[in-house]
């Protein structure tokens, strides 16, 4: 059985993570580790690996989602940094990332959450990051 159908049966559970920002501005939910390692271990593909959640690109930051980038929060100050946020699994998913050259592959699953929506929009963002739906991504094939 592959992964997709797996994971299909988790899709519409509710879930939260707290908003928090780091040092740069970038504005972002941490979710608990436990649900990436969980949904990691459906994934039946060679040549996987977990995400490279270290480093500088991503700041130490662990398992989360997006929800503003650095050049988006420059001016702002997000008051909600701290609170905790309602979000949905959604569609299962892998993409071939542009820009990301070190990945031939990432498999990620969406995430729905009206709140962060509201969010992005409360500081005259748009309500989904770059036209994209919120995501947690889980596993990735290093190029």
């Amino acid at each position: 059985m592959s992964w997709y159908k797996k994971a299909k049966k988790l899709e519409n559970v509710s879930l939260t993570g707290k908003l928090k920002q780091a040092p740069n501005g970038f504005v972002y939910l941490d979710i608990n580790d436990d649900l990436m390692n969980g949904l990691y271990s459906l994934i039946d593909e060679d040549g996987i690996s977990k995400p490279p959640y270290s480093g500088k690109k991503f700041n130490e930051v662990g398992t989360h989602a997006s929800v503003m980038y650095e050049d988006e929060t420059e001016n702002l100050n997000i008051k909600e940094v701290g609170k905790e946020f309602n979000f949905e699994l959604g569609e299962f998913k892998t993409t071939d990332p542009e820009g990301w050259d070190e990945m031939n592959a990432v498999y990620f699953v969406q995430i729905h959450s009206k709140e962060l929506e509201d969010l992005r929009k409360k500081y005259d963002l748009s309500k989904k990051l770059n036209g994209h739906e919120f995501h947690i991504t889980i596993a990735v094939d290093k190029a």
